[in-house]
């Protein structure tokens, strides 16, 4: 193509910007089937590596082929593949969903991401091989090539983050690169009078667009979905369906959903209330603080807590990172939009906020695995300076606490406490891997046998002493202080996390599969 090197590094950043746009939709449909644990991302970034690794070296294989044509037909179809990532994802990850979290993940990536990003990465070379025809100045045409589609992969990243992902969800912007890798593909093919594989280009888009308009989103007798969307902080959903407590029995709930774990769950018919049966444990805790005391709520959820603690006479002020909980909390779960709602990251507002409190309480899931900033001797110094005198910090965590599973709230028990704080281990009733850990680190003493909350049907939970779990029985080897400079909490939960997805494709990924809910 002579005179078209402007042609040919425009493709060169269009490609970039898809290969990370390939990435981000990849990682945010693992999230739904396979959580987003460091086990998923591993994934998704040694599949994507793999991929761009093979893909140069084919791209220069080609190269030497002297086929300039060839690199727009290899787009068209990497066009293709892009635009139709979601449903293909869609397709095979329920097939490897009983394996395990490693296994499923790398399979099904290999599956819907893989051939695509081959294909991204063999376009470079020949770009490369194309415009060095052209000028004569090989190093300098491979330092452009891979700057401009390093800056477009720049350009995505922060489009898919801010914009594309929580506006549109994963289906419109895998479409639109696509579109446009294809488009440029076909302008490219018709300005080489290359007719026939123009024309077939020209199919594929619209192949793409018509499988796009003609999507469906489905219900079904057991599930209604009354909302739906695509963030980079994963998928949200709030589901209509019934839902068995262990100790009401059935009930029509309304349930909130990210990447198909369920955050909170209310009784659709008194939706003042949960339907979480362990969940009146952090709010009886909370009890022993008089009426009128100042809560900061790290983690809104659909707004239990806020709700359970403003029963108590409680001021409440809450942060939470994901502005769609904020408005589907408002609207869905009859969260009072009087409540102060900071949008930060909660590491962020800690460190920034001038204001005390009496009660600091952390709920700060995000799918199955906490936020790490969040859980570090620094972090909960912070949070001590911001407790008034007398105060404490309630934490939520995984339920283990013996064997390997249970070392990362092992540590984080010695980590409270190498804070400065008193620090009680509460457990929930049930088996390790069916239950929550309560850490309630105090500055003060606090007699929890006056403790006392009780919700409809519930009986009235006091005296919490005898859900205590004595530290002394807690066995402390290769346990760690956690620290911001030492990042290995991910490593030490990543198996809590895997139990947990597995349970959450148990109880819900699966059901979603059968009744063919998106």
């Amino acid at each position: 193509m002579k005179n078209s090197g402007w042609f040919l590094l425009l493709l060169a950043f269009v490609e970039g910007a898809a290969v990370m746009v390939c990435e981000l939709l990849g990682a945010k449909q693992l999230g739904v089937y396979f959580g987003s644990s460091l086990y998923a991302w591993s994934g998704v970034l040694g599949v994507t590596l793999g991929g761009l690794m093979i893909g140069y070296y084919l791209g220069g294989v080609l190269s030497g082929r002297k086929k300039d044509n060839y690199v727009f037909m290899i787009l068209a179809i990497a066009g293709t593949l892009l635009a139709f990532m979601p449903t293909t994802g869609r397709w095979i990850m329920p097939k490897f969903i009983d394996y395990s979290v490693q296994t499923g993940t790398v399979l099904s990536l290999i599956v819907f991401m893989f051939p695509q990003l081959v294909l991204f990465g063999m376009t470079s070379p020949m770009i490369i091989n194309a415009l060095n025809k052209n000028s004569g100045r090989a190093g300098k045409m491979a330092g452009s090539v891979y700057a401009i589609s390093t800056f477009g992969g720049i350009i995505s990243t922060f489009l898919m983050g801010f914009y594309l992902l929580p506006n549109f969800g994963v289906d419109m912007p895998a479409v639109f690169f696509g579109t446009v890798l294809i488009s440029l593909s076909s302008i490219g093919l018709f300005k080489m009078k290359k007719s026939i594989p123009g024309i077939l280009s020209v199919a594929l888009l619209s192949v793409c667009l018509a499988g796009y308009f003609g999507q469906k989103e489905y219900n079904s007798r057991k599930y209604k979905v009354v909302y739906s969307s695509e963030g980079i902080l994963g998928q949200v959903k709030v589901v209509d369906q019934m839902f068995t407590t262990y100790t009401r029995g059935a009930r029509e709930a309304r349930i909130l959903y990210v990447n198909n774990t369920a955050q909170s769950i209310i009784d659709k018919k008194n939706p003042e209330y949960s339907l979480w049966d362990w969940s009146y444990y952090m709010p009886s805790a909370a009890s022993v603080f008089p009426a009128g005391s100042d809560v900061l709520l790290l983690g809104l959820g659909g707004g239990t807590l806020v709700k359970q603690f403003q029963r108590l006479g409680y001021n409440v002020e809450a942060v939470e990172l994901d502005e769609r909980i904020v408005d589907v909390t408002q609207r869905l779960f009859s969260l009072d939009s009087k409540v102060p709602i900071t949008v930060d990251d909660g590491r962020h507002f800690i460190n920034t906020t001038k204001n005390k409190y009496d009660l600091i309480a952390l709920d700060l899931f995000h799918s199955e695995t906490p936020p790490t900033q969040m859980i570090s001797v620094e972090a909960f110094k912070m949070m001590k300076n911001r407790l008034n005198e007398g105060g404490m910090v309630i934490m939520n965590f995984y339920g283990y606490l013996t064997g390997k599973l249970g070392r990362s709230g092992r540590s984080v028990f010695r980590t409270f406490n190498a804070a400065g704080f008193d620090t009680k281990l509460l457990v929930t009733p049930g088996a390790e891997g069916a239950r929550n850990l309560i850490l309630l680190a105090c500055t003060d003493k606090k007699d929890f046998t006056k403790s006392e909350y009780t919700e409809p049907g519930l009986n009235p939970l006091g005296d919490l002493t005898r859900y205590f779990v004595e530290p002394e029985t807690l066995d402390t080897t290769n346990t760690v202080v956690l620290k911001d400079d030492i990042p290995v909490l991910e490593k030490m939960y990543v198996d809590c996390a895997v139990e947990w997805r597995k349970g959450v494709n148990e109880s819900f990924t699966k059901s979603f599969i059968r009744e063919k809910i998106r």
